[in-house]
């Protein structure tokens, strides 16, 4: 009985042991996943009056704009890798959480308002309203200039990361030190089917160019998407671009999705390769593990499969003879 009674207790003590190292694990497990995007000590949002003193180009930036204030370079990286990971929601609720209404959020509500006015037939009250809209947007976002029918709200400056995590006019504060835009003025898409385009708008896009005749296009609605093969400037990567517009009778803007494509590539150097294109919400541009030198300087290529989720229009081109230059 005394030894029954032993055993009872030793099981008791490893089952309350068990459990409090499942809970501690359970808690350390969600402490860490939680933590990854809480503001700390090592993100604040502050105002650009703080950081301005001896600083280039601050007669151009109010004194009260709010600023990201990152705690160092490392904090600033993570922080850019974190946010490409999210979907759109959790970047909205994170920049809500933390109260900061930098370059993202305003062009999202910007994009989001066009959105509805694109989506009006009376033509007449369209025009009106895109009048009032770039009004309203003129001191917040540039409008193409050479293309006076794109309507799409683009920021003052040209910079990847600090459009996502900057502040309406590009700024951020890493350490002690206020950080600018490289490129302080705006670059607006081009069509993406003109040969020889450097096109522009995810990572590195504007280093790539596009081959002539060598673009598919598939419409979904008032929805043209363009996908176009060509090469990284740097590197010499063979790479995919792609395009989205939405139309409103002449007016046109630029559309965010994602994109997918099988392509295979047939040269005199290779028999085929074959290559899965997948660009998630947000990215434009797809670099192929597959260089100019290793293909050759002409090429065939049979896209198939290539679709966005405006829609479920599927297309397909097999291209003949394409020239890299």
């Amino acid at each position: 009985m005394k030894a029954l009674n032993l055993f009872r207790k030793r099981v008791n003590i490893m089952l309350m042991v068990c459990l409090l190292i499942g809970t501690f694990s359970c808690k350390d497990e969600t402490e860490i996943h939680s933590s990854d995007f809480n503001v700390t000590q090592d993100i604040e949002v502050s105002k650009m009056g703080d950081w301005l003193s001896g600083t280039r180009n601050a007669s151009d930036t109010s004194f009260d704009m709010p600023v990201l204030h990152f705690k160092n370079e490392q904090i600033y990286l993570q922080t850019i890798e974190k946010l490409n990971e999210m979907n759109l929601e959790e970047r909205e609720n994170y920049f809500k959480k933390i109260g900061f209404d930098g370059a993202y959020t305003l062009w999202k509500q910007a994009d989001e308002e066009l959105d509805q006015i694109f989506d009006n037939e009376d033509t007449l009250q369209l025009e009106k309203l895109i009048i009032d809209y770039k009004i309203k947007y003129a001191h917040i976002f540039s409008f193409n200039s050479i293309n006076t029918y794109d309507i799409t709200p683009y920021f003052t400056f040209t910079d990847n990361d600090l459009s996502l995590v900057g502040n309406i006019k590009g700024y951020v504060v890493i350490g002690n030190v206020l950080k600018a835009p490289q490129n302080n003025s705006p670059l607006y898409k081009v069509d993406a089917v003109a040969a020889s385009t450097r096109a522009s708008g995810a990572e590195g896009k504007s280093d790539f160019i596009g081959f002539k005749n060598a673009s598919l296009t598939i419409n979904n609605g008032n929805y043209r998407s363009t996908m176009i093969i060509g090469r990284m400037a740097k590197g010499n990567s063979l790479a995919v671009a792609f395009n989205t517009k939405k139309k409103a009778a002449l007016y046109i803007k630029n559309a965010t999705t994602n994109y997918s494509a099988d392509l295979a590539l047939h040269s005199a150097k290779v028999y085929r390769s074959r290559n899965k294109i997948v660009c998630p919400y947000g990215n434009e541009l797809f670099v192929m593990d597959l260089n100019v030198e290793t293909i050759g300087n002409i090429f065939d290529a049979d896209a198939d499969n290539f679709k966005c989720s405006f829609g479920e229009n599927v297309g397909r081109r097999l291209f003949n003879n394409i020239q890299v230059f």
